[in-house]
């Protein structure tokens, strides 16, 4: 096949959703939009699949952009044409009266053309006008949905898009700057030549954590996670690797550079994000939230494997070509996860369960060849690589006992049959992942592998595995427990109290008692949790840390 031809096909793939979008212009050809949207994923999954590596250089666009077909970009392409794949048939398989549905046809195939310019874009300044646009797409499908707390998150999530992308703005201007270009050649080049990189390597933190919920920057997620439909939590996923995973491996020269310091920032910033996660996961009842619970201890995973990346650059090449598998396995299966959870009431209910277990395994499996090439580290660093895994394995647990003492969310059946045939769809392409990866071939095409030798597995692997399994079962028992859904010494607290405020006292002394009940029933964890996520997202809040950030640039640029 031609060269032309070939980058045509590239082309077209990337172009497609957005003519599909521009149909929503001409009311008559509306329906024909919302039709089309599943099939809009359709060319970019046959280009990941089928064509082999290659470049094309768009000099008329953007200053000069460029598109690019690698390795990293190939899984990720992959990626997210499964899961708008997916997500689209989800839109498009939805009650014909549905407004809401019908409405987010078009942000839906805007976000989707996105996340498809994210995995090809060769270059800063594409990636950065698609991952905006992406950004603020997601955002108008978070509004669809009725909930007023979809509509939180929705607000919540526009906040730190400005404030991301506003850091990521200066984050590119620095580099290009310093490198005399905008390629990612370029831009890998001027962050490996920093002498401090912590202010560039916290602009990346904050811009793209806030894409894939990282602590701190993460308050949109989980309210997004549970109060919308099962097509925007899957697209959440997608975005989340699309636009925050890819970004540190685009911009990340792994193997050339040894930041120790800046590995132990991210190694503890990765523990409280786990951490957040677990207690989140544990103290929440809804299904839907516990599994963006389980998508930010994802994050975390990715954040701790980039920080041992960065802490021994001999591996960091072999880290950078695992974690796109990895992302594609844990995320193809997230998604299947998400979709059987939904899928309610049914009369296959073993086999519903069957297949939950099977995309717990597979992301379980996601990380083992990670751990592989640390395995001669040391016991006491590997051991300290699990924690991330051991949190996702937990959290799957308390996902997959809540999957088995509810019924799920009411649906119709024919609904219920679609997401279970979807979910096994993700669970086959995830399966195919695992396989290659494990024996040493992941699938970044037929044409370039990223790897000919089989991870170096070894007792140490096995025994990771097991862990990883044994704390799946620990999630399942934990969650059975009750003494974890309430805090038996808050209540006992509580308790007191109302028994003390029977007692007649003077008005003082009442005033004191209400306010001490007062604190005492909002001083539980997730409460105090709530309260400040909610301070941190006001608007004045947003302009306080802009101007704290931009006070840091004009210190970093004139002062230091």
């Amino acid at each position: 096949m031609s060269a032309g031809l070939l980058q045509s096909a590239v082309l077209f793939a990337l172009a497609w959703p957005f003519l599909a979008a521009s149909l929503w212009a001409i009311r008559a050809a509306r329906p024909s939009a919302i039709r089309l949207l599943p099939w809009s994923a359709a060319p970019a999954l046959a280009v990941a699949l089928l064509v082999p590596d290659l470049t094309l250089s768009l000099p008329e666009t953007l200053l000069g952009s460029g598109l690019a077909l690698d390795a990293t970009g190939r899984v990720f392409l992959a990626t997210t044409a499964l899961l708008w794949l997916i997500a689209g048939a989800l839109m498009v398989g939805g009650r014909p009266g549905d407004v809401g549905e019908r409405r987010s046809a078009l942000p839906a195939l805007l976000a989707m053309g996105s996340c498809f310019a994210l995995a090809l874009a060769d270059e800063g300044l594409m990636w950065f006008a698609a991952g905006t646009l992406a950004g603020y797409a997601v955002y108008a499908l978070i509004l669809q949905a009725a909930p007023r707390a979809a509509r939180a998150a929705g607000r919540r999530l526009v906040i730190l898009l400005v404030l991301s992308d506003l850091l990521l703005f200066e984050l590119f201007l620095i580099l290009a700057h310093a490198a005399g270009g905008t390629s990612f050649a370029d831009l890998r080049g001027a962050v490996a030549a920093l002498d401090n990189p912590t202010f560039v390597l916290a602009l990346m933190t904050l811009g793209f954590g806030v894409k894939a919920g990282v602590l701190g920057v993460h308050p949109w997620l989980l309210p997004a996670f549970g109060s919308t439909t099962p097509a925007v939590r899957v697209a959440v996923i997608a975005f989340a690797a699309a636009a925050g995973l890819l970004g540190w491996l685009r911009l990340l020269p792994l193997g050339e550079i040894a930041w120790t310091s800046m590995g132990v920032a991210l190694h503890w910033l990765a523990f409280a994000t786990a951490a957040y996660a677990l207690i989140t996961g544990f103290s929440r009842t809804g299904q839907r939230a516990l599994a963006g619970s389980v998508l930010m201890a994802l994050t975390a995973q990715w954040l701790w494997a980039l920080a041992a990346a960065l802490q021994r650059p001999e591996s960091g090449a072999a880290i950078a070509a695992l974690l796109p598998m990895v992302a594609l396995q844990s995320g193809l299966a997230l998604a299947a996860l998400v979709l059987l959870d939904d899928a309610g009431r049914t009369r296959h209910r073993a086999l519903r369960m069957a297949m939950a277990w099977l995309a717990m395994v597979l992301m379980v499996l996601a990380p083992l060849p990670v751990f592989a090439v640390w395995m001669d580290v040391g016991s006491p660093t590997v051991i300290d690589l699990w924690w991330p895994s051991i949190t996702v394995a937990l959290l799957l647990g308390r996902l997959a006992a809540g999957m088995a003492l509810h019924d799920g969310h009411p649906s119709r059946s024919r609904h219920r049959s679609s997401r279970m045939a979807l979910g096994a769809c993700l669970l086959v392409a995830a399966s195919v992942g695992a396989a290659t990866s494990l024996l040493g071939y992941p699938p970044t095409g037929l044409w370039s592998p990223i790897q000919a030798d089989p991870p170096p597995w070894s007792f140490s692997s096995v025994v990771a595995a097991a862990a990883l399994a044994g704390a799946i079962w620990i999630g399942w028992l934990a969650s059975l427990s009750s003494v974890l859904e309430r805090m038996r010494t808050m209540r006992t607290i509580r308790g007191d109290l109302r028994r003390i405020a029977l007692i007649r006292l003077p008005g003082w002394r009442d005033a004191i008692l209400d306010a001490l009940m007062s604190v005492a029933s909002n001083a539980s964890p997730s409460a105090l949790a709530r309260q400040a996520e909610a301070r941190l997202m006001r608007w004045e809040s947003a302009l306080a840390i802009l101007l704290l950030v931009g006070l840091a640039v004009g210190w970093s640029a004139f002062g230091g």
